[in-house]
């Protein structure tokens, strides 16, 4: 184990990948997410390789020739994506991406539910990526109108849960609005009373839902949950302790992380879960950046040692 979370986060600072000092100044130093050095971060993340590739479908329009939810390439999952990896505030460039999801998002043939992983993404796309126009507010009101029916114990359901609170969270960090602040505060209940991960057993919900991924997409696993509830303020919770000691024992001795599975097949192969970008594969025994950046910045923000 490296001796010192300074020792490390130097280390990480150091690499010549915009997302991962970005991630490293925000996360583990702790810079204001408003401050000049992350606002010239995204920028750089903006122009980055990563960001490029994710990009590379557009057309001459500005959008992507694909149905906005198609997995992984979609302008939805585009924007999501970028949102996560911390892509700057505002880029014009996106407004033809942005106006291809909304279209789909508000489609009244639209054939996906309403759900988290669409509705709760695209809150957390638009109001990160600054990219609203009046939107948000209808996909809230859509989101909390349907929770009754969506919370479930199946690893779907956990999933669904996750990033519709992700998404929740932000708008009623944003809005200060009560209904949005209400149903975080339910679906984040939700989650620690089976602390965040598991069956009323103890056991995980699977074998899936316990392994390290990166991008969870629409899926769920202890860091992403961990992630989550230090977004919405929940990080302090006794409930959360199974999944912080989960991660901490997956750490390898450098101080980095593997991720274990993926939910992505690199290329265009056109069934499905395709990426342009491969996100360091999946590999027990591998150091993956992305599982790294995020799993130092959860046990930093728990106040663990690492």
């Amino acid at each position: 184990m490296l001796d010192s979370m300074t020792h490390i986060t130097r280390s990480l600072a150091d690499i010549d990948e915009p997302v991962v000092r970005y991630k490293t100044l925000l996360q583990l130093y702790g810079r204001a997410p408003d401050s000049r050095e992350i606002r010239i971060l995204r920028d750089e993340v903006r122009e980055s390789t990563l960001a490029r590739t994710l990009l590379a479908e557009q057309d001459a329009s500005g959008r992507i020739p694909l149905p906005a939810f198609d997995r992984w390439r979609g302008a939805h999952w585009v924007l999501y994506m970028l949102a996560d990896i911390g892509s700057a505030a505002g880029d014009k460039s996106l407004f033809a991406l942005r106006d291809q999801a909304i279209d789909e998002l508000f489609a009244s043939d639209r054939i996906e539910p309403v759900c988290g992983a669409i509705e709760g993404n695209a809150l957390y796309y638009l109001h990160f990526l600054a990219l609203d126009q009046g939107q948000t507010d209808e996909l809230a009101a859509r989101l909390i109108e349907s929770l009754d029916k969506k919370i479930g114990k199946s690893p779907a359901a956990f999933g669904q849960t996750l990033h519709a609170l992700r998404g929740l969270a932000l708008h009623a960090q944003l809005r200060d609005e009560q209904a949005a602040h209400q149903t975080a505060a339910q679906l984040a209940e939700h989650l620690l009373s089976h602390h965040l991960y598991q069956k009323t057993d103890g056991q995980p919900l699977s074998a899936d839902c316990a392994a390290l991924h990166y991008p969870c997409y629409e899926h769920c696993d202890p860091l992403f949950a961990l992630k989550v509830m230090h977004e919405a303020g929940h990080l302090a919770d006794e409930r959360c302790r199974d999944g912080l000691d989960l991660l901490k024992a997956k750490q390898f001795d450098n101080g980095t992380f593997p991720a274990e599975r993926k939910h992505y097949r690199v290329g265009r192969i056109g069934k499905g879960n395709d990426s342009l970008i491969n996100w360091g594969g999946s590999d027990k025994r591998k150091t993956n950046l992305y599982v790294t950046c995020d799993a130092l910045g959860v046990l930093r923000a728990a106040g663990e040692r690492f």
